[in-house]
C-alpha cells in the first residue's frame, strides 16, 4: 500500500516517467525522508485565524532553521494574507480524512487547512505552497475531486471543495471537475502505481 499526503500525491501526478522513478525511489528507499517543509505556514495561518499577533505570527514564520524554508512560507503567507486577510467568516479545519483511491493500492491523508464562508457557501481549502512543479490546472482538478471524495457525506460535505495555490496565487475549486478528471486520477494512479513496483 502506497501511503502519502495528497499534496505529494498532487505533487507526482506532474511528473512524467523519469521525474516519477527519481521520486518514488527517494519517497520508498531513503529512510528518515519526509520533512513537512510546509509546517510553519500551517501553523501561522491557524493561529492567524485564531487571533495570533503580527509579532506572533513573524515568530512562527521565522521558526525553520533553512533559510529557503522561511523565504517560501513566508511568501505563501502574505498571498494568504492578501487573499483571506479581510475575511469576515473564516476558520480552521483541522480534520484529516484517510482516502483510499478505488481499485488501487494507494492511500492518501487529505487535511484541509481552513474554511471560508462567501455569500452563505462554505469553501473548503487545501493549500498547496509548492513552488516546483508549477500546480497545473487539471492536476488542481484531480485533487478538487479527490478533497471532494473525501468529505463528501461529513458536516463539511455541502462546501464547495478547493485547492489554493499560495505560490500564485489562485484558488482552484470543484466546479472545473469533470468526466475527463476522473479518468486522469486513473491514469495517474496506474502510473505511480507501475513505477513503485520498479524502482
Amino acid at each position: 500500500m502506497l501511503k502519502m499526503r495528497l499534496q505529494t500525491f498532487i505533487k507526482l501526478c506532474h511528473f512524467d516517467q523519469v521525474e516519477l522513478a527519481g521520486a518514488l525511489d527517494t519517497m520508498l528507499n531513503s529512510p528518515g525522508v519526509g520533512h513537512n517543509f510546509h509546517w510553519s505556514l500551517k501553523k501561522a495561518i491557524h493561529q492567524h485565524i485564531e487571533g495570533a499577533s503580527p509579532e506572533q505570527i513573524e515568530g512562527i514564520l521565522e521558526t525553520p532553521t533553512k533559510e529557503a524554508e522561511r523565504k517560501y512560507n513566508k511568501a505563501a503567507f502574505e498571498h494568504f494574507i492578501a487573499k483571506f486577510g479581510k475575511a469576515k467568516h473564516i476558520e480552521v479545519v483541522d480534520q484529516e480524512r484517510v482516502y483510499s483511491v478505488p481499485n488501487f493500492d494507494i492511500e492518501l491523508k487529505v487535511d484541509p487547512w481552513f474554511r471560508t464562508f462567501e455569500k452563505g457557501q462554505s469553501h473548503l481549502h487545501l493549500v498547496w505552497a509548492t513552488q516546483k512543479p508549477e500546480l497545473a490546472q487539471r492536476i488542481a482538478n484531480i485533487g478538487s475531486l479527490i478533497l471532494l471524495d473525501s468529505f463528501k457525506g461529513t458536516a463539511l460535505g455541502n462546501s464547495r471543495f478547493c485547492i489554493m495555490d499560495l505560490v500564485k496565487p489562485k484558488r482552484y475549486s470543484d466546479k472545473t471537475i469533470s468526466d475527463k478528471t476522473k479518468l486522469a486520477l486513473e491514469l495517474a494512479c496506474r502510473s505511480i502505481e507501475t513505477c513503485a513496483k520498479l524502482v
